[in-house]
């Protein structure tokens, strides 16, 4: 069994990425086999200052554990290359949301202020908006706006629902 550690770019109090995440989760994969620790920078560029608690959260499992960032891939070329080569040096998977988790499930940017309430809405209406998202297994999402290779990575891990 493997323990998911998932790095995203949102405040603790809001948890509006990881409701995204854990509808596509709930909706594509078999029920659950495995766990999930969430650990939340509060910007972009804290996602590669994460060390400690990564450590931490791999020592409290007795699964084994699949690190992955979630990053949205935006304006800063600098900071997502960063974010790429810290990925690649401690071999943690990176998922991108091109331009950002909102702009790929809601094919919108959303304000910050009303984040968590459409994080809400959308986990609610999951099982009749995730069949029409058609942009979650793009290879190379960076090349293309509103899409993420979310699940190409977990596809690596967890079993799919046979639907």
């Amino acid at each position: 069994m493997i323990e998911l550690i998932l790095i995203m770019e949102t405040r603790s109090s809001n948890q509006s990425d990881y409701m995204y995440i854990k509808s596509t989760i709930d909706y594509y994969y078999q029920p659950r086999t495995f766990g999930i620790t969430k650990i939340f920078a509060t910007s972009k560029s804290q996602l590669t200052k994460q060390d400690n608690k990564i450590k931490n959260a791999c020592k409290k499992t007795s699964r084994t554990p699949v690190i992955v960032v979630i990053a949205d891939y935006d304006y800063d070329e600098k900071l997502n290359e960063e974010i790429k080569i810290y990925c690649k040096n401690n071999s943690i998977n990176l998922i991108w949301m091109n331009s950002d988790i909102e702009d790929v499930y809601l094919g919108e940017k959303t304000k910050r202020k009303e984040k968590g309430k459409r994080a809400i809405t959308f986990q609610i209406s999951k099982d009749k908006l995730l069949p029409n998202l058609k942009n979650l297994s793009e290879i190379d999402p960076l090349k293309k706006n509103k899409c993420s290779n979310i699940l190409i990575i977990l596809d690596k891990y967890l079993k799919r629902k046979k639907n």
